[in-house]
This record gives structure tokens, C-alpha cells and sequence, in this order.
């Protein structure tokens, strides 16, 4: 089997970058995947949300292996050919899990999964998701009412 190769790739964000590229070849197949890590910070903490990206024109059953993943991080599959994401999180039994938009992060409670309009995914707390959505329900209460009165 191949040695994966590194290349690191710095990419130009505030708060996110893309860290290294790993050639794998998984199963007798190749993907290939990135490692991407951006910082957060709350009333509950501080630290990263990592994970790695790969994409492809199929869906896959679940991610390759990963040697340097470690609980709480992330595996995002793009399908370009149906422009669908898949994700999962490395659980506390070192083993891959499907999940999804509110899933808890397994190291801190107070954390959960939400989903960028890009894909990307992030830890935040579940406070915030509570005033995003109170945030948005304003909105379209708000955009009905000025419909009504035009």
C-alpha cells in the first residue's frame, strides 16, 4: 500500500484553512481528501472545527481511514454529480457515524453541528442555534407582515 502523501496548501481565511492535502487510496479505490480547520470561540470555550473533504461523482459508504483523526472530527463527502453532502463525525469508540445538523459534539455538550450555505460544517453552541433560529422566525414574521401592508 502507498505511503499517503502531504502537500500543504495554506489558504487565505481569517479564521479557516485548509492544512494539508492526503492522497489515500482506500479500498483499492483512490480518494483523495483535505483536512480543513477553522477556530471558534464561545462563552463555553474556545477550539477548532476540523475536518476533512473529499469529493467525488459517487456517494461513498463511509470515510477511508483517516490516521490522524481523533474524536469530534469530521469527514464531509461532496457527491458532485448529485451536489449532495454527506457527513460524519469520528464518535468516542474511534469508529465513523452518520450525522447531521444538530448533532452533539461528544466532547462538550454544549456543542453542536450546524451546516454553512457552502457545506462546511462547525461546532456551535446550542444557544446560539436557539437565537438564530428566534433570528429567523423575526425575519419571516416580519417579511409577511410588510406583504400584508403593501
Amino acid at each position: 500500500m502507498p505511503t499517503p502523501q502531504l502537500q500543504t496548501q495554506p489558504v487565505s481565511a481569517s479564521s479557516c484553512s485548509t492544512s494539508v492535502s492526503v492522497d489515500t487510496q482506500p479500498a483499492g479505490s483512490s480518494l483523495t481528501y483535505q483536512m480543513h480547520q477553522c477556530s471558534f470561540t464561545s462563552n463555553s470555550g474556545s477550539g477548532y472545527t476540523i475536518w476533512y473533504f473529499a469529493r467525488s461523482d459517487t456517494n461513498i459508504m463511509s470515510p477511508p481511514a483517516v490516521p490522524q483523526a481523533k474524536t469530534g472530527h469530521l469527514f464531509v463527502h461532496f457527491n458532485a454529480s448529485t451536489n449532495n453532502y454527506l457527513y460524519w463525525m469520528l464518535g468516542i469508540n474511534n469508529q465513523w457515524e452518520s450525522v447531521s445538523k444538530g448533532s452533539e459534539y461528544p466532547l462538550n455538550h454544549d456543542w453542536v453541528l450546524s451546516i454553512r450555505s457552502n457545506g462546511e460544517p462547525s461546532w456551535i453552541t446550542r444557544a446560539s442555534t436557539t437565537t438564530t433560529q428566534s433570528r429567523k422566525e423575526r425575519e419571516t414574521r416580519e417579511k409577511s407582515v410588510h406583504a400584508c401592508s403593501s
